[in-house]
């Protein structure tokens, strides 16, 4: 009952934050200037960022397989595919919730659930990795504008959370982790409590390290490159789709992605409200000059975000009742 008590009170926070955010992005939003865009958008363009999302789907789902093969050579494309797709899908409803499923899905007697659960821990490592090369890159383009956006709209908010350096933060935390594990480990022997967790972190370090296992690493970065480059693509189509929008570059939905993908670390429904507030806010004040998040820049976010999500809700089905057919033969 806690527990579930636990679990509603998370999702009400969630969905909270996510209503407070699209609030903010659309509270001056001018609806007949949102319209007139919507109406003269090209969805040739919206049709071709959605394949170019297919593209990354499986390129993701290939790398994650990369990783899984050394901990179990038989894991199958279909198994690593469909459980990614339907946990893209649950994270939708339920921010996170997916990962824990795919791990689900494809863990097997040698590639146990703790073990896949490192290898997810590796990927989103990569992910993190990608964008901080994408700001840099983006910034170095353009310091004048991107470097004090993001010290003002990214980095200023977190940091003014609190009174003190959050590196003081950061390395207190990392300090309270690692004393928490050293005692589990000195106490396992002791504690049945502690020997489950010790077992499990074993396990989870072992699907971490997988990475060094993988035969073909030049395969892996090809993959997480081709990841990166379908996202950059993505979001310089839904460039092109919308008018207005035709100074835009590729080089400037580079940042742009980044920024995308800075906005779903917020855990909120289906990433509703942070993807729209950080990414309108970003096209607005840096590409449109605007002090405000003015409405190309809204349709935008919610064009490239809306079809995305179109795009997880159907391969996400696809995937689910492909895998409950496949069951039941």
């Amino acid at each position: 009952m806690e527990k579930k008590g636990g679990r509603i009170l998370r999702y009400t926070v969630s969905l909270s934050v996510a209503c407070i955010l699209v609030y903010f992005a659309f509270r001056k939003n001018d609806w007949q200037e949102f319209f007139y865009g919507l109406a003269h958008t090209n969805w040739l363009y919206i049709i071709l960022s959605m394949l170019a999302a297919v593209v990354a789907l499986v390129f993701r789902a290939e790398r994650w397989r990369n990783q899984l093969l050394p901990l179990d050579g038989n894991v199958s494309r279909k198994s690593v595919w469909h459980g990614s797709n339907i946990g893209n899908f649950m994270s939708l409803a339920i921010p996170g919730v997916g990962e824990f499923y795919r791990c689900a899905h494809v863990s097997t007697a040698k590639a146990s659930y703790d073990k896949t659960f490192g290898t997810i821990l590796m990927e989103r490592s990569w992910d993190v990795l990608a964008i901080l090369v994408l700001l840099a890159g983006a910034a170095l383009g353009n310091r004048q504008t991107i470097v004090p956006f993001l010290k003002e709209n990214v980095i200023g908010p977190f940091a003014g959370r609190f009174s003190f350096p959050v590196w003081w933060l950061a390395g207190a935390v990392f300090i309270l982790g690692a004393g928490a594990i050293a005692c589990i480990f000195l106490l396992r022997n002791r504690s049945a409590f502690c020997s489950r967790v010790t077992v499990w972190l074993k396990g989870m370090t072992s699907g971490f390290a997988s990475f060094g296992k993988i035969r073909n690493k030049t395969l892996f970065l090809i993959y997480t490159v081709g990841i990166w480059v379908m996202y950059i693509l993505m979001t310089y189509l839904t460039f092109l789709a919308i008018p207005g929008f035709e100074g835009l570059t590729f080089s400037d939905a580079v940042f742009i992605s980044a920024i995308g993908n800075i906005a779903s670390v917020i855990p909120t429904p289906g990433n509703i409200g942070p993807y729209h507030y950080l990414v309108g806010l970003s096209i607005s004040t840096i590409y449109l000059n605007a002090s405000t998040i003015v409405a190309p820049a809204l349709l935008c976010a919610t064009l490239s975000h809306g079809s995305h999500a179109l795009l997880l809700i159907i391969v996400g089905l696809e995937s689910y009742l492909s895998s409950g057919m496949t069951a039941q033969h």
